[in-house]
């Protein structure tokens, strides 16, 4: 197998490819402005065999091809990667936003809802998170393996449920209309994602990743809705024992019909610096804490059911009913779930608060096992603990980046008339200049609809 020259004491890949996206990111300063061939002397990759595709060519160029071929969804329906950008936002001049940023501010719940699959697809608000089970340890899980067809219960989307949407956070504002319906969106700044303002930070930090790409929609010249623009080709199947832990650990509330739920989604509003953001996320489980297990809690989830949904998957979402429940689930009980092999120093609380901090949730708790027998669990109150405010304290200045970066996409937006269009980021290996592109769309999409407008930003509450 090849290894790698430059990662003392030579890390192995498995695949000649593997190692040129390896060296790539992490040693494009050495390859950029080299020619060597493989199996030269030079320390480049020492494999004996010309580099695949493209024989002779520089590593740099044949890996900045390969990740080209391999990114060109994020282009799809856009006027082109050639073409002069709508906008650009270069990380080298990006300059903070002069408002502190802190997680310390009050949220509100706007809407949450699960997604369901099944005959009666759809979604039921506000449903509810799998409960938390304290289970006697040690317990085993099946390993899940990605490269076979098996699809476990409680199979999460593979992508978001909302490509099937037919207009930016369709889910959200139908949601929204049952739970809050005198809730105004004329007063938020941005709606968008935990994952693209996951993204959007790492930009801001400098840190290497995937390209990406967002969408982008102003409405009443004011509101900018960030869409996460996925990949299919990049759809997740679940892998390992994180998803089995996830499912053998916690259980639905009965009598609601959430063992067909593939995700329980939630939208809070909180501000962002000088930003009012409503942003939404997953969340894995909801936890009452040791003390507290309410046992009657399934009961008094059961009682509050409604109506369910009953119409075939195939009816549009937007014909859809939407199925409601009466009780709401706290978001003092919201909690992410982790699972870590026993001595692995990767799997930290630091690794999962930017997680934890944009979806305001105060639990975490992880499991530690040994190919898939789990016989250590750790529960983390985060905010008691102190976690957030030491990590917003330690990242202010790239959170008020973040806020900057946010607030340049709505203006560039409103300069074209507020017609839709799309941010993307490019992984570019031969240089470390980090910018986002704004790509006009080859064809103008929908935006909100009028009368989702006039309930929403036009109607008094």
């Amino acid at each position: 197998m090849p290894a790698c020259q430059h990662c003392p004491p030579g890390r192995v890949f498995t695949s000649e490819v593997a190692l040129i996206h390896h060296q790539a990111a992490k040693h494009s300063h050495l390859l950029s402005s080299s020619t060597q061939q493989p199996g030269s002397s030079g320390g480049g990759v020492n494999t004996g065999r010309p580099p695949p595709s493209i024989p002779g060519a520089p590593l740099a160029l044949v890996a900045r091809n390969s990740l080209q071929r391999r990114d060109n969804w994020i282009y799809k329906g856009l006027r082109g990667r050639d073409e002069e950008p709508i906008h650009l936002i270069d990380l080298a001049t990006l300059q903070p936003s002069a408002t502190p940023v802190s997680g310390a501010t009050s949220y509100e719940l706007v809407c949450s809802y699960n997604w369901l699959s099944g005959s009666g697809a759809g979604f039921l608000v506000p449903g509810h998170a799998p409960v938390w089970q304290d289970l006697a340890l040690p317990v085993s899980v099946p390993k899940i393996d990605n490269r076979n067809n098996r699809k476990p219960s409680r199979q999460r989307h593979s992508y978001p449920a909302w490509h099937s949407t037919k207009y930016p956070f369709e889910q959200v504002f139908q949601a929204t209309a049952s739970m809050s319906p005198d809730f105004r969106f004329s007063d938020v700044d941005i709606v968008t994602t935990r994952n693209s303002l996951r993204k959007l930070l790492n930009f801001c930090r400098g840190r290497s990743q995937d390209s990406f790409r967002i969408n982008l929609s102003l409405v009443a010249d004011k509101t900018l809705l960030i869409e996460q623009h996925d990949s299919k080709s990049m759809a997740s199947r679940p892998f390992g024992w994180g998803h089995e832990f996830e499912r053998t650990f916690t259980k639905f509330p009965p009598g609601l019909d959430l063992d067909r739920s593939t995700s329980h989604d939630r939208f809070l509003q909180y501000p962002l610096g000088e930003l009012n953001c409503v942003v939404g996320f997953e969340l894995d489980a909801c936890y009452y804490g040791e003390t507290e297990q309410r046992q009657e809690a399934d009961v008094d989830a059961a009682t509050g059911l409604l109506e369910e949904l009953a119409l075939e998957e195939e009816t549009p979402l937007s014909e859809k009913r939407t199925g409601v429940m009466s009780q709401v689930m706290p978001q003092d009980t919201a909690a992410e779930l982790k699972s870590k092999t026993k001595g692995s120093t990767k799997a930290t609380i630091g690794t999962f608060l930017p997680q934890l901090w944009f979806g305001r949730t105060p639990w975490l708790i992880v499991g530690s096992h040994t190919e898939g027998t789990f016989f250590e669990i750790s529960v983390t109150d985060v905010v008691a603990a102190g976690h957030f405010t030491r990590w917003e304290t330690e990242r202010q200045a790239d959170l008020r980046k973040l806020v900057a970066v946010l607030g340049e996409l709505r203006d560039a937006v409103r300069r074209r008339n507020n017609a839709c269009c799309a941010a993307v980021y490019e992984k570019d290996v031969s240089s470390t200049q980090r910018v986002i592109k704004m790509c006009a769309l080859a064809n103008e999409r929908m935006g909100v609809p009028a009368e989702v407008v006039r309930q929403f930003w036009e109607a008094e509450g």
